[in-house]
């Protein structure tokens, strides 16, 4: 992100994909009400067989904002939604290849998308959204009066600033991660 970005990134986990679309919609509508400001989302699926789909916001903005919220947030977003379990998984060559072909236009890095696909766990869908900081207390409330958010099973927000930058917020998770394993 740019050096004076400030973006919160919040990460929503479901077990369901239905449940995940759902949200999403959710979301959607109120960025067509205006009632929330999303800069751009993505939603990762990873079937049981282990076959991803990706599906990105199309009218998000492809310059370098978007890329650098993509790319940055996937593999941390995505280790967040797997949880311990997701953490020692991995997918061949030929399932990268094929994540990247499809979501190259995302601006998600080749290697964000290796740090992705070692992190999903079989079976589960998250979403990862990009919120400018100075709205986030819109977003909060927005969340607050829509039921639909209490579907998801993993949650997880953090804020990327000039003074905490994304590797930074993957790093913190972790550590988070390692002593929950570890304790």
């Amino acid at each position: 992100m740019g050096d004076d970005k400030h973006t919160r990134l919040v990460f929503l986990g479901f077990t369901d994909e239905m449940l995940a679309k759902t949200v999403l919609e959710v979301i959607k509508e109120g960025r067509r009400k205006k009632a929330i400001t999303v800069e751009d989302w993505v939603m990762v699926q990873k079937t049981a067989d282990g076959e991803l789909k990706v599906t990105n916001d199309k009218g998000a903005d492809p310059g370098g904002a978007r890329g650098a919220m993509v790319g940055g947030v996937a593999g941390w977003a995505l280790a967040t939604l797997a949880g311990p379990i997701g953490l020692g998984a991995m997918i061949g060559g030929a399932a990268i290849g094929a994540i990247t072909a499809k979501v190259k236009d995302s601006g998600i890095k080749n290697d964000d998308v290796d740090t992705v696909t070692g992190f999903m766990v079989p079976g589960r869908t998250g979403l990862m959204l990009a919120i400018p900081l100075e709205e986030a207390g819109r977003w909060d409330a927005f969340v607050a009066e829509n039921a639909e958010f209490h579907s998801a099973i993993r949650r997880h927000q953090m804020d990327i600033t000039p003074d905490h930058s994304f590797e930074q917020g993957i790093e913190d998770y972790r550590r988070q991660q390692e002593a929950k394993q570890g304790g």
